[in-house]
């Protein structure tokens, strides 16, 4: 399974850990493959540097991020940006999610959440939903 995640579910994951400290395991233990351009690491890092959203973040979740979830992280070069949002930033989303082969895109945005974007999206076999709702997906995978 491949997934984009937006910035505001990669903050989400790291700044409340009880909550979804499953998603990260999941994450670190391969149930999925996070998919992200260039300009999606730089944003992650941008955002996770804002001493106000850093002050939330356990240091030690920062430092696996950094030190080898960032690692894991496939890679990819749109070759274009489609404009389907209303905000052009989250287009860098989308373009991930298109030239990355993803399933999912895992997000809180209410414009890639849009209706339209949303369609758009299900035409190329994207699906959006949040980190708790892949969290029950992968675990109606689970096999007994």
């Amino acid at each position: 399974m491949r997934v984009v995640l937006d910035t505001n579910q990669l903050v989400a994951a790291l700044m409340r850990p009880p909550e979804l400290a499953t998603f990260m395991m999941a994450w670190e233990s391969a149930r999925f493959t996070v998919v992200a351009s260039p300009a999606m690491i730089v944003e992650y890092r941008h955002v996770l540097a804002y001493p106000d959203i850093a002050s939330l973040i356990y240091p030690e979740l920062l430092r696996a991020f950094t030190s080898h979830l960032l690692d894991d992280i496939e890679l990819v070069e749109p070759l274009e940006t489609p404009r389907v949002c209303r905000d052009p930033d989250d287009d860098k989303v989308v373009a991930a999610a298109v030239y990355g082969l993803a399933d999912y895109i895992l997000t809180v945005d209410e414009d890639l959440m849009a209706p339209e974007v949303a369609a758009t999206l299900r035409e190329m076999v994207i699906s959006v939903t949040s980190g708790a709702n892949l969290l029950q997906i992968l675990d109606s995978q689970v096999e007994f």
